[in-house]
């Protein structure tokens, strides 16, 4: 869709009130890459000890001494001593949790000076000391020098007014010291929501947290009001990534205990197996006409050719050859893999030009053998761009005997152009496949044998009917929100905390529902997260997509993270990154903090201050997240102190309240919506009020579980927004009364912002003008300007297409593109400086008539005007 308007009185911007909206939200489909003019990079390492006469450095900051500062949720929002707060802050990993107390002092002094007021305490739970709070020795009790380490930190922060919100399990794999089989999921998730053994232990892990008294505070961590918060568990939930084929595949220990917890719900909800066969036959279907093609997967043409109408694809270096052969007595499709990644999508075997039917049940059914054992994916997605999965997508255990597979699923869309895939990179054994089908129907209730006397109902069937797949869902969404509610029980009535609870991020219509009744709702995001194609989180071997988010509204994060609010719930991003060495990864701050600003959120999270604990001088870029040295962040958090925290962009006065459920049983409405768009919380959105992205350009969007739509109308105060999309080339814009932002393309400023700015390099610029007063621009005595385009290290060595770097991260200092433009102010008089890497005015910088030239000859990203 295409909205415009034109930029006639552009200067009205800044005025304190506006009155007028601008939304221009333009997609092309003609895809060009954006071209990076040459600029020059300059040194522009920030120091780890900040200058306290810094005119841009935050002083007015209220340390966090008594009860009265304690931070709480009211009306869905948080509140200091009845004064509304925003959170802004970052996240601190494994060892950045436990700084010396010679460094921590300086450590949250700098992140006060930036406006930091709130930190996340991530991954203290996973490893053993230095790296984490458990001890060296067995890692069973907590390490006295980590957890002096923490005392001393969160007085630190606390006397620098910051909020810290502590992380109560993360990577802690409790079953390891407990004695419990080992879970099939990394740091025990989603088994540690189910199993009572687990769940104590999380809880005594609490105790002893919340019940440690901290010397420096004279308080326990569970009374002390600048530990804001408690996370119950990170990323975790029966609705998360994978977890089909997580509980699926559950060792016999967990899978036993679930199986009881839900023979134990079904009993409680039907009391009979009559009545449960009753209700799950209705909706059974039988197999309908198979949709194949030489499903048999004969081969009609030479050696080395594929069978007809299906395609062998091989990505990256990964090869297989085709040919017919008998294994054990059956005639069978050999695939022979001569070399293989741990990729298993690049080695794949498919049939498109399928036909899919919203809503409609399928079945995907095939015979299949190796000579060892190996996993064979299946899925059923798109036979084009973008490649969405359909509905199903799993795993079959294959061994050296033959076996009938037979996987079902609902089609989440209509499609034209499906395609049943096989996935088997990963692994050399070859792989035997034969008599592939794929039938609309198939679906079954109770399975032979399964009894609920017995306790012998499984959690999962290979084809079931739809009441029985509702079922499951309910039971795990019931189950979840038990564990989550439970939890938070203990923290608050158990161990007396009169901090705020939360459990985990949103995966969901469910996962949203299993959080409903903490004290807020939170989600994660990340813009082009590096992609490992060989073993996961390898240092030398990882890809990042060179993608301006400008560039690509239609896939932005940010509107799937907008539908996952819930009405009288604050609502936070605790973590979020554009990650490094992204060209573009300057627009992280502008555009997270201008777009959660017009949205009304309360909190958000950078990932990750550092991840380590020693290394706070460090003048170079070491990672993907860490942002403490990166200017191209962290150089942006002042100014996203003064667009978030402050209001200086202020929100959209117009809200739409949208009711994710009718008449219908609330519960049950929501796992179908849950079964239709799995974890797309936008698309749940899209459904209920056939809302497009561009609409969360102009309006609020909250969710309720039940009861009526409303909307409440814009006032005419909000900010004005832009966001183009022309032949890939983006711009996007927020005027708002005290801040401006803006990242994109240089050759969109001038037209983009009516001539106020123009930038002549480099390719790619974010920028933002914020008022430091908190004042409208036009009635400010001192602005900050910030700009910058790339930021690397020296020597930094990427790869052709500039997707990796691989381990040649380069050295010190950290350098940043700096932006040569004008930034056109009203004409009033102004003085101008470039200020040097401590914040300190270190050049004046003419300013002609209100205009300022921003050049690379200043060796800066920030410009501070003062009249």
């Amino acid at each position: 869709m295409i909205l415009t308007e034109c930029l006639t009185g552009i200067c009205g911007i800044v005025t304190k009130r506006l009155t007028r909206r601008l939304l221009i939200f333009t997609f092309l489909a003609c895809t060009v890459m954006y071209s990076r003019v040459d600029a020059e990079f300059v040194p522009f390492v920030i120091p780890a000890k900040p200058d306290a006469n810094s005119p841009i450095a935050v002083t007015s900051y209220k340390p966090i001494l008594t009860d009265s500062d304690r931070l709480i949720a009211d009306g869905g929002h948080f509140y200091r001593a009845g004064q509304r707060v925003r959170l802004w802050g970052v996240n601190l990993s494994f060892g950045a949790n436990l700084p010396t107390h010679e460094d921590a002092p300086y450590i949250a002094a700098r992140m006060a000076a930036a406006g930091v007021n709130t930190v996340r305490c991530h991954h203290l739970d996973t490893s053993r000391w230095p790296r984490g709070i458990w001890n060296a020795t067995n890692g069973k009790d907590i390490e006295p020098e980590a957890l002096d380490r923490l005392d001393f930190f969160v007085n630190q922060l606390a006397l620098h007014g910051i909020f810290v919100n502590i992380n109560l399990h993360v990577g802690r794999e409790h079953s390891e010291y407990i004695g419990l089989p080992q879970t099939n999921r990394d740091y025990d998730k989603i088994s540690n929501i189910f199993t009572p053994a687990l769940v104590d232990a999380q809880k005594d892990y609490a105790r002893q947290l919340l019940s440690h008294v901290n010397p420096y505070r004279g308080v326990r961590y569970a009374d002390d009001p600048a530990v804001a918060i408690f996370e119950i568990t990170n990323e975790n939930s029966f609705f998360m990534w994978s977890s089909d084929e997580t509980l699926r595949t559950l060792p016999v220990y967990y899978a036993d205990i679930l199986q009881e917890q839900f023979n134990a719900w079904l009993v409680n909800r039907y009391g009979s197996n009559d009545k449960l066969s009753d209700s799950w036959s209705e909706g059974a279907q039988q197999l309908g006409e198979d949709l194949l093609i030489n499903g048999e997967l004969q081969i009609t043409g030479p050696a080395g050719s594929v069978p007809q109408n299906w395609r062998l694809e091989q990505h990256e270096d990964c090869r297989a050859s085709l040919s017919r052969c008998q294994y054990r007595s059956k005639d069978a499709l050999f695939i022979e893999i001569a070399d293989a990644d741990d990729t298993q999508w690049h080695l794949q075997f498919n049939q498109g030009g399928i036909s899919l039917e919203a809503g409609q049940y399928y079945t995907v059914i095939f015979e299949a053998a190796s000579d060892q054992s190996r996993e064979l994916g299946c899925n059923v997605g798109q036979a084009e761009s973008p490649w969405g999965n359909l509905g199903l997508s799993r795993q079959a255990e294959l061994t050296n005997e033959w076996q009938t597979f037979s996987f079902g699923f609902v089609a989440r869309a209509d499609e034209n152009n499906a395609r049943v895939n096989f996935a088997f990179s990963g692994s050399a054994a070859p792989v035997y496949l034969a008599n592939v089908q794929f039938h609309p129907g198939g679906r079954i209730g109770l399975a032979e044998g399964e009894k609920l006397d017995s306790g012998s109902v499984a959690l999962y069937a290979d084809n079931e009917s739809s009441r029985r797949t509702i079922d499951r869902m309910l039971f795990l969404a019931e189950t979840e929100k038990n564990y989550f509610d439970g939890m938070r029980d203990y923290i608050k009535s158990n161990l007396g905390s009169g901090a705020l609870v939360n459990g985990t991020i949103v995966f969901g219509p469910l996962g949203l529902y299993a959080q409903s009744d903490m004290d807020f709702i939170d989600t994660h995001a990340y813009w082009q997260h590096p992609s490992f194609p060989g073993e996961p989180w390898d240092a030398g071997n990882w890809l990042i997509n060179q993608k301006p988010m400008v560039d690509y509204s239609d896939e932005a994060t940010i509107f799937n993270l907008a539908a996952s609010r819930l009405a009288d719930k604050p609502f936070t991003l605790s973590e979020y990154n554009h990650p490094a060495p992204l060209d573009s990864q300057a627009g992280c701050v502008p555009l997270i903090a201008s777009f959660a600003a017009i949205q009304d959120w309360d909190g958000i999270w950078l990932y990750t201050y550092s991840h380590s604990s020693h290394e706070w001088d460090r003048e170079y870029m070491n990672s993907y997240f860490d942002v403490d040295t990166n200017p191209a962040k962290w150089g942006f958090m002042r100014a996203g102190t003064a667009i978030f925290r402050n209001a200086g962009i202020q929100p959209l006065s117009g809200v739409s309240l949208i009711s994710l459920t009718g008449s219908e049983e609330m519960l049950s409405a929501l796992a179908d919506l849950h079964l239709r768009h799995d974890r797309d919380m936008f698309d749940v959105l899209a459904e209920r009020a056939k809302i497009a992205r561009y609409e969360m350009l102009k309006t609020q969007f909250v969710s309720t579980f039940a009861g009526q739509s409303a909307t409440k109308e814009p006032d005419g105060s909000d900010p004005v927004l832009d966001w183009f999309v022309e032949r890939s080339n983006g711009f996007y814009a927020v005027w708002g009364s005290s801040a401006w932002a803006f990242a994109g393309h240089a050759n969109r400023y001038e037209a983009s912002t009516a001539g106020r700015i123009s930038v002549t390099s480099p390719g790619f610029v974010a920028m933002t003008v914020t008022a430091l007063d908190d004042s409208a621009v036009n009635e400010s005595q001192k602005i900050l300007i910030t700009a910058c385009g790339r930021c690397e290290n020296t020597g930094m060595i990427f790869s052709d297409d500039r997707r990796t770097v691989g381990r040649n991260w380069g050295g010190p200092p950290v350098r940043i593109e700096t932006v040569a433009g004008t930034v056109a102010l009203l004409a009033e008089q102004w003085k101008c400086q470039a200020l040097g890497l401590d914040g300190m005015p270190k050049r004046d910088v003419p300013v002609d008539n209100g205009a300022i030239k921003l050049s690379p000859e200043y060796e800066t990203m920030w410009y501070l005007l003062t009249r």
